[in-house]
């Protein structure tokens, strides 16, 4: 984890993701990515549905293969993993509680390493 005041992983190559499938999030729930820079970190912004459920995934597709990722969100979420297969990364949750139907929710993702 970084400390207060480290500078985040700016240098990262061009790695942007991009939400290639969801589940659990409630009919009409959904996710998207943003991010300022070039991929090294950036934020995964959820909007939950009616019907959420207590397990949910979200895929993030790379263009090329990542580092391993750290990844933090909201207490809403539960406990939060994370597997990756490739160029796509699966952030799953278990135990979500509190996930209101269209109120925002941030996953936030960033390089474990320095690239």
């Amino acid at each position: 984890m970084r400390q207060y005041g480290e500078v985040p992983p700016w240098l990262a190559a061009l790695n942007t993701p991009s939400v290639s499938s969801t589940s659990g999030l409630g009919t009409g729930g959904g996710a998207a990515v943003q991010t300022s820079d070039s991929g090294g970190f950036g934020e995964v912004l959820v909007n939950t549905g009616p019907s959420s459920s207590a397990t949910w995934n979200v895929v993030l597709t790379f263009p090329s293969t990542p580092p391993t990722l750290f990844i933090s969100g909201d207490d809403a979420f539960g406990t939060i993993s994370q597997a990756t297969v490739g160029n796509n990364v699966t952030l799953s949750g278990t135990g979500a509680n509190f996930l209101l139907t269209g109120k925002p929710y941030k996953l936030h993702y960033e390089w474990s390493i320095s690239k």
